[in-house]
């Protein structure tokens, strides 16, 4: 049994936030009724844009898998009632409209706390619920912006801002809901009865993906400056190096690992003085010791090794290590080889990201078609019990 089972989500989100938080809880067991706009649904389905798949590319079915498709009217008095309506039988309300929307549908808090007075209401945002930026619209690249996230990509301080390379803020804010939502259910279980009201802003979330960063900025009163591929302890053996093949990574970051990382390099030398401090125990951490004139030197012995060769050989000696792959390659080569993870159903690598040692995983039925279940569902708000 799976821990949310029996537990009921209305899932009034959109496009990857907060379809990405009810699709942890729909992994984890609970119902996800996904409500959706007559015609076009949410926009990940792409109806318009991309006909050929129907309604389901890939980046909709793997947020949406295992869940349920209503369509409702929202914009219609009798669309506001059916949703009241399942609320009756309902654990969690999820919406992420632009703050004020809800409300103005008739769906805020207190109008579901109406029908269903233990009902946990989470709402996600780009800006949060309150405030003078509460207005702002958000998209995933505008908010790595605003945060300073994206001005921390980039090896030197001339280059361009450059995002990261995909939706990392979205999926974080979708995590966080998740985790509060699971908050929630746990005062509940444990016999609190008071409202419960979530705020979930994706500026939060950005924030708490850099929380080393930040509480830096905050105690100098300075951005940081920008590391590039180089590990965050600063060891002259974490980086990415380019070898004769191909990139590798590697994370020596103690003065035995960087003491290997060069004996296997065949540069023995490099890792004494007067390139590294003298004296060093082998578990001392090598912090803020890369030096330009070490890097260049590391950077020529990798260009004379092979990076398969190179990854098997420090792995082997207790130095984590990977070649660089992309992730084509990876799911091909390395993802199946990890056991526990995936479902029976649907193929979707988004899952939680934890496993069972049980053996347990979850088993989703492929994502719903847009209202294919308006019907069963409609029919059984109707007839709901109760709170």
């Amino acid at each position: 049994m799976l821990p949310l089972e029996g537990f009921r989500v209305l899932d009034l989100t959109h496009v990857l936030a907060g379809p990405c938080a009810t699709h942890h809880l729909c992994c984890l067991g609970a119902e996800v009724i996904k409500i959706e706009r007559p015609g076009a649904g949410d926009p990940m389905r792409a109806l318009t844009m991309q006909p050929e798949h129907g309604g389901l590319p890939p980046g909709f079915r793997a947020l949406n898998a295992g869940k349920k498709s209503v369509v409702v009217d929202l914009s219609a008095p009798d669309g506001r009632a059916a949703i009241l309506r399942l609320a009756e039988n309902a654990d969690v309300f999820v919406e992420n409209f632009r703050p004020g929307v809800a409300q103005r549908l008739g769906l805020g808090p207190e109008d579901l706390r109406r029908v269903r007075p233990d009902i946990v209401y989470c709402s996600i945002s780009g800006w949060g619920q309150s405030g003078p930026n509460s207005r702002y619209g958000a998209y995933d690249h505008v908010i790595q912006a605003v945060t300073g996230m994206m001005a921390l990509q980039g090896s030197r301080e001339d280059d361009a801002p450059v995002k990261v390379g995909f939706p990392v803020i979205d999926i974080a804010t979708g995590i966080s809901a998740a985790e509060a939502i699971l908050a929630a259910l746990i005062r509940r279980l444990r016999g609190d009865t008071g409202p419960i009201t979530i705020d979930v802003a994706m500026i939060d979330s950005a924030l708490a993906l850099m929380s080393g960063p930040a509480a830096m900025t905050l105690a100098t009163g300075r951005a940081p400056e920008r590391v590039g591929n180089r590990g965050f302890v600063g060891s002259p053996g974490a980086e990415t190096f380019a070898t004769m093949d191909g990139h590798i990574s590697v994370a020596a970051n103690t003065m035995g690992q960087f003491a290997t990382l060069c004996r296997l390099l065949g540069r023995p030398e490099l890792a004494a003085a007067p390139f590294v401090p003298a004296g060093l125990a082998a578990g001392d951490f090598l912090a803020n010791v890369a030096s330009e004139p070490l890097r260049i030197k590391l950077a020529q012995a990798f260009a004379a090794a092979n990076a398969s060769e190179l990854e098997t050989a420090l792995n082997a000696a207790g130095v984590p290590a990977a070649r660089v792959r992309d992730l084509a390659e990876y799911l091909r080569d390395l993802y199946p080889a990890t056991p526990g993870i995936g479902t029976d159903g649907e193929p979707v690598a988004l899952g939680p990201a934890f496993r069972w040692r049980e053996g347990q995983k979850p088993d989703l039925p492929p994502a719903p078609r847009l209202g294919a279940d308006t019907p069963s569902v409609i029919a059984d708000g109707q007839t709901a019990p109760a709170p």
